[in-house]
Protein backbone atom coordinates (compact mmCIF):
# COMPACT_ATOMS: atom_id res chain seq x y z
CA UNK A 1 0.00 0.00 0.00
CA UNK A 2 1.00 3.48 -0.53
CA UNK A 3 0.55 6.51 1.45
CA UNK A 4 -0.05 9.96 0.45
CA UNK A 5 -0.99 13.54 1.79
CA UNK A 6 -2.73 15.66 -0.17
CA UNK A 7 -3.19 19.51 0.14
CA UNK A 8 -6.19 20.52 -2.11
CA UNK A 9 -6.40 24.84 -2.03
CA UNK A 10 -8.85 26.89 -3.77
CA UNK A 11 -11.36 29.50 -3.22
CA UNK A 12 -14.74 28.66 -1.10
CA UNK A 13 -17.51 27.03 -2.58
CA UNK A 14 -19.71 24.22 -2.26
CA UNK A 15 -18.47 20.78 -3.64
CA UNK A 16 -14.65 20.91 -3.05
CA UNK A 17 -14.78 18.37 -0.82
CA UNK A 18 -17.04 16.23 -2.96
CA UNK A 19 -15.25 16.29 -5.84
CA UNK A 20 -11.83 15.53 -3.69
CA UNK A 21 -13.18 12.28 -2.14
CA UNK A 22 -14.91 11.71 -5.26
CA UNK A 23 -11.68 10.95 -6.88
CA UNK A 24 -9.81 8.95 -4.23
CA UNK A 25 -12.93 7.10 -3.65
CA UNK A 26 -13.01 5.90 -7.54
CA UNK A 27 -9.41 4.68 -7.05
CA UNK A 28 -9.84 2.92 -4.17
CA UNK A 29 -8.45 4.81 -1.02
CA UNK A 30 -8.75 5.31 2.08
CA UNK A 31 -8.83 8.90 4.08
CA UNK A 32 -6.83 7.77 6.91
CA UNK A 33 -6.25 11.50 8.50
CA UNK A 34 -7.73 14.96 7.47
CA UNK A 35 -8.19 18.40 8.18
CA UNK A 36 -10.21 20.67 6.21
CA UNK A 37 -10.62 24.28 6.78
CA UNK A 38 -11.90 27.70 5.17
CA UNK A 39 -9.13 30.59 5.87
CA UNK A 40 -10.71 33.71 5.08
CA UNK A 41 -12.41 33.10 2.03
CA UNK A 42 -9.99 29.79 0.20
CA UNK A 43 -10.82 26.62 1.44
CA UNK A 44 -8.06 23.67 1.91
CA UNK A 45 -7.78 20.18 2.46
CA UNK A 46 -4.89 18.53 3.98
CA UNK A 47 -5.75 14.18 3.87
CA UNK A 48 -3.12 11.17 4.33
CA UNK A 49 -4.80 8.19 2.18
CA UNK A 50 -3.31 4.51 1.29
CA UNK A 51 -3.92 2.49 -1.52
CA UNK A 52 -2.46 0.59 -4.38
CA UNK A 53 -2.42 3.34 -7.05
CA UNK A 54 0.82 5.08 -7.61
CA UNK A 55 2.15 8.47 -7.74
CA UNK A 56 1.76 9.72 -11.03
CA UNK A 57 -1.62 8.03 -11.23
CA UNK A 58 -3.34 10.18 -8.74
CA UNK A 59 -1.15 13.26 -10.08
CA UNK A 60 -3.28 12.79 -13.24
CA UNK A 61 -6.64 11.91 -11.87
CA UNK A 62 -6.20 15.09 -9.84
CA UNK A 63 -5.22 17.41 -13.16
CA UNK A 64 -8.53 17.98 -13.95
CA UNK A 65 -9.65 19.69 -10.61
CA UNK A 66 -6.13 21.81 -11.64
CA UNK A 67 -8.07 23.12 -14.22
CA UNK A 68 -11.04 24.07 -12.48
CA UNK A 69 -8.58 26.25 -10.24
CA UNK A 70 -7.54 24.40 -7.05
CA UNK A 71 -4.22 23.90 -6.44
CA UNK A 72 -3.37 20.13 -6.10
CA UNK A 73 -0.03 18.92 -4.54
CA UNK A 74 0.85 15.53 -3.19
CA UNK A 75 3.48 14.17 -1.75
CA UNK A 76 4.20 10.39 -1.23
CA UNK A 77 4.95 9.51 2.35
CA UNK A 78 7.12 6.60 3.34
CA UNK A 79 6.56 3.77 5.59
CA UNK A 80 8.43 4.71 7.67
CA UNK A 81 7.19 8.01 8.26
CA UNK A 82 3.87 6.67 8.37
CA UNK A 83 4.56 3.53 11.19
CA UNK A 84 6.88 5.77 13.11
CA UNK A 85 5.79 5.42 16.67
CA UNK A 86 5.11 8.81 18.34
CA UNK A 87 5.78 9.37 22.29
CA UNK A 88 2.71 9.58 24.44
CA UNK A 89 2.76 13.40 25.96
CA UNK A 90 0.98 15.47 27.94
CA UNK A 91 -1.34 17.98 26.37
CA UNK A 92 -1.95 21.30 26.62
CA UNK A 93 -4.16 23.54 25.16
CA UNK A 94 -2.91 27.27 24.80
CA UNK A 95 -5.11 30.48 24.25
CA UNK A 96 -3.55 33.98 22.96
CA UNK A 97 -5.91 36.68 22.84
CA UNK A 98 -4.94 40.56 22.41
CA UNK A 99 -5.10 43.28 19.93
CA UNK A 100 -3.60 42.29 16.32
CA UNK A 101 0.22 42.90 15.50
CA UNK A 102 2.93 41.35 13.66
CA UNK A 103 4.85 38.75 15.84
CA UNK A 104 2.77 36.85 17.88
CA UNK A 105 2.73 33.67 16.31
CA UNK A 106 6.34 33.97 16.04
CA UNK A 107 7.23 34.93 19.49
CA UNK A 108 5.00 32.13 21.02
CA UNK A 109 5.79 29.26 18.61
CA UNK A 110 9.11 30.71 19.02
CA UNK A 111 9.69 30.46 22.60
CA UNK A 112 7.72 26.64 22.60
CA UNK A 113 10.36 25.80 19.90
CA UNK A 114 12.95 26.95 22.68
CA UNK A 115 11.28 24.45 25.13
CA UNK A 116 11.18 21.30 22.46
CA UNK A 117 7.17 21.61 22.97
CA UNK A 118 5.59 20.28 19.55
CA UNK A 119 2.89 21.86 18.15
CA UNK A 120 -0.07 19.61 16.99
CA UNK A 121 -2.97 22.13 15.71
CA UNK A 122 -2.34 25.86 16.01
CA UNK A 123 -5.62 27.70 14.72
CA UNK A 124 -5.53 31.52 14.26
CA UNK A 125 -8.38 33.86 13.66
CA UNK A 126 -8.84 37.61 13.75
CA UNK A 127 -12.12 39.35 14.72
CA UNK A 128 -12.09 43.27 14.14
CA UNK A 129 -8.82 44.58 15.85
CA UNK A 130 -9.17 41.01 18.53
CA UNK A 131 -6.74 38.25 17.29
CA UNK A 132 -7.11 34.83 18.87
CA UNK A 133 -4.72 32.01 18.46
CA UNK A 134 -5.15 28.83 19.91
CA UNK A 135 -2.42 26.16 19.86
CA UNK A 136 -3.10 22.23 21.02
CA UNK A 137 1.20 21.47 21.58
CA UNK A 138 2.49 18.05 23.43
CA UNK A 139 5.06 19.23 26.72
CA UNK A 140 8.14 16.68 27.25
CA UNK A 141 8.19 15.80 30.55
CA UNK A 142 11.52 17.46 30.93
CA UNK A 143 9.32 21.12 30.55
CA UNK A 144 9.44 22.82 34.14
CA UNK A 145 5.97 23.94 34.19
CA UNK A 146 6.91 26.76 36.83
CA UNK A 147 9.53 28.28 34.56
CA UNK A 148 7.48 27.96 31.58
CA UNK A 149 4.92 29.69 33.67
CA UNK A 150 7.28 32.70 34.39
CA UNK A 151 8.46 32.97 30.57
CA UNK A 152 4.91 33.62 28.99
CA UNK A 153 4.35 36.02 31.52
CA UNK A 154 7.23 37.75 30.48
CA UNK A 155 5.64 37.27 26.78
CA UNK A 156 2.13 38.66 27.62
CA UNK A 157 3.45 41.92 29.17
CA UNK A 158 6.03 42.09 25.90
CA UNK A 159 3.06 41.24 23.78
CA UNK A 160 0.34 42.56 25.37
CA UNK A 161 -1.80 39.56 25.38
CA UNK A 162 -3.36 37.30 27.45
CA UNK A 163 -2.57 33.90 27.65
CA UNK A 164 -4.05 31.20 28.60
CA UNK A 165 -2.86 27.40 29.05
CA UNK A 166 -5.15 24.63 30.43
CA UNK A 167 -3.19 20.61 30.85
CA UNK A 168 -6.05 18.27 28.71
CA UNK A 169 -6.88 15.05 29.64
CA UNK A 170 -6.21 12.84 26.56
CA UNK A 171 -8.43 9.29 26.48
CA UNK A 172 -6.68 6.30 24.94
CA UNK A 173 -8.74 5.06 21.93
Amino acid sequence: MNHFIIVAIGEDKPGIVAKVTEILFKNGFNIEDSSMTRLNNEFTIMLIVKGDKSLEHLKQEFSQLEKEGLTIIIKEVSEVVINKPRKKLPIFNIAVYGSDKPGIVYKVSKLLADKGINISDLRTEKVNSLYIMFIESEFPEEVDILEFNREIEKLKQELDVDIEIENVETAEL
